[in-house]
């Protein structure tokens, strides 16, 4: 099979790949004739299955034809006489190819399968409940064990209010049975319990919070109002910048039977439930706070901040302790509110070596800048405190600036100490060694500063800039102008060869020529002008080399 592989595949997957393609076709092969194997099997089963229903209704067919045949001749050549009729009437019923028997042999396997169908569907359609009896009394039925235990848990809840210790001792019991579709509730029975207990009860509404009973009344409508006053005036002290309001605990009511003892007046636990106690406590200042800040943290004044805290600055140093308002609930109050922040993302900083500076100085090439991202925030607030916050969307506003700092490695320097200049340090030493040998005016009215260094020594930019020329003139030979884009160019004359070209932009300490004699020399050496503004200047104005 592998004639028709070219024998470059062969050749580049070299002898181990070519068992592998072989044992995989192998393999490919194999399975193909597996399934081939199974689609016949297949068709053999279903032909076999269809012969045997094809030969069954034949049979059947064939006794039957075979009966009435029988009936027919017996018809044709005996006595038409009674007992004839009655000899032919019982073949046709009752032979074994009769009506009857056949009747017996389909309807009785099909009533049996319809029997055993209904005797299932009823049986699991049943449905069945939990009785519950106390003291042999059956008390009522509840759908679940679940809700019994439930009902339990809810009558120690109604006890456990009561000043008195009152136990309720019965002797219950729990058995399954068909269920007449009345079955209780888990608070239904749990009334039922209490009333079989023979205790003073009263019927009313039960209060409470997170499950936990707090009081029985008779009306509900004074503590749902009382409750609803305290969102309202939490909403319209906000002046309408929040987005919802509710109480931290779960608030809920249930109607039944409740110890009389139980029983509260529905404004005392109205004034307990929304009962507040205006206290301070201590909040440590974390980085950027400030006064303003901390009192929208805490839903408060900046006035109020500076009052409690007297000498405290705008901005509070990190880690200073602050006195702040604070409020303790019964019913802790949470509410939302959607405002934009805008969050400062912190720049890398990078360290890298560089041409640029002198070797054993560092310095900060390029300044770094913190990024800003403006984000939609959902601030939720517990009793007027800060408690989290959720990003709703976020947006990079300014991208973060990295920090350069470079470390210097620019070495050239004069061949010996003795070549001070005090200039401003703006242009470093421009060749790798050498010595002056001619400065800018005098009374050829020199234009620049000539530098004497060995042929094909390195020259270097004096800044970054951008090559203006780098070309042959007569009296220049080969030189380099560069633009430094403030006003300041700078030029390197009489090379030997050129390391730059026009439109480059070049840093500054990269090499961009190579000392030489040519054009208007008399030996090898750098020809240095500065010029600003278009006008030359003396270059050592602008050097510093051995004055420090």
């Amino acid at each position: 099979m592998l004639w028709r592989i070219p024998v470059s595949l062969l050749a580049a997957i070299g002898r181990c790949g070519e068992a592998a393609l072989i044992l995989l076709l192998r393999c490919l092969l194999t399975l193909l004739r597996a399934g081939i194997a199974l689609l016949a099997a297949i068709g053999h089963l279903l032909k076999a299955f269809l012969r045997f229903g094809w030969e069954s209704l034949r049979g059947f067919w064939i006794d039957r034809t075979e009966t009435a045949r029988r009936i027919q001749q017996e018809y044709q050549q005996g006595p038409r006489s009674a007992g004839t009729f009655l000899r032919m009437l019982g073949t046709l019923l009752f032979s074994r190819n009769g009506i009857f028997r056949t009747f017996l042999r389909y309807a009785v396997p099909a009533a049996c399968c319809l029997l055993l169908f209904a005797v299932i569907r009823r049986g699991t359609g049943q449905e069945y409940c939990v009785a519950v009896a106390v003291d042999g009394e059956q008390i009522g039925a509840v759908a679940a064990e679940s809700d019994y235990i439930a009902a339990e848990e809810i009558v120690r809840k109604r006890l456990s209010y009561s000043a008195d210790e009152i136990e309720v001792s019965l002797n219950r019991s729990l058995h399954l049975e068909k269920s007449d579709g009345s079955v209780l509730s888990a608070g239904a029975l749990a009334d039922k319990l209490l009333e079989h207990a023979d205790i003073e009860l009263f019927e009313g509404w039960g209060v409470y919070v997170n499950d936990e009973f707090v009081g029985a009344v008779e009306d509900t409508h004074p503590v749902k109002a009382a409750l609803t006053r305290e969102l309202s005036y939490v909403s319209e002290h906000m002046q309408g910048e929040i987005d919802d309001v509710y109480y931290a605990d779960d608030v809920t009511y249930e109607r039944g039977n409740y110890l009389t003892g139980s029983k509260v007046d529905p404004q005392v636990l109205a004034n307990k439930l929304t009962a507040a106690e205006h206290t301070t406590k201590t909040y440590t200042a974390g980085k950027l706070d400030t006064v303003y800040s901390i009192a929208d943290r805490f839903t408060t004044t900046p006035d109020e901040i500076r009052r409690l805290n007297p000498e405290l600055p705008d901005v509070v140093p990190v880690a200073k302790r602050v006195r702040v308002p604070a409020v303790q609930r019964y019913l802790p109050i949470v509410y939302t509110k959607t405002v934009k922040a805008t969050t400062f993302i912190d720049y890398e900083t990078k360290r890298y070596e560089t041409a640029e500076l002198p070797q054993g100085t560092e310095d900060v090439l390029v300044r770094g800048v913190k990024g800003e991202r403006e984000q939609k925030v959902q601030v939720t607030y517990t009793d007027g405190a800060e408690t989290s916050r959720k990003v709703l969307s976020s947006r990079l506003a300014v991208r973060p600036v990295d920090e350069e700092i470079g470390i210097g490695t620019y070495t050239a320097q004069p061949y010996s100490y003795d070549t001070v200049i005090c200039g401003t340090g703006r242009f470093p030493w421009p060749v790798d060694g050498g010595k002056i040998t001619s400065l800018f005016g005098g009374e050829r009215n020199h234009g620049g500063l000539d530098i004497g260094a060995a042929e094909y020594s390195e020259i270097y930019a004096a800044d970054s800039g951008v090559v203006e020329i780098a070309a042959w003139e007569e009296s220049y030979g080969n030189f380099v102008l560069i633009d430094h884009g403030d006003g300041y160019e700078t030029l390197y004359a009489h090379c030997a060869e050129l390391l730059t070209q026009p439109g480059l932009r070049v840093k500054r300490g990269e090499p961009i020529a190579l000392v030489g004699n040519t054009g208007d020399s008399t030996g090898p050496h750098l020809h240095f002008e500065v010029r600003v503004n278009g006008v030359r200047d003396d270059p050592t104005l602008y050097m510093r080399v051995n004055a420090d």
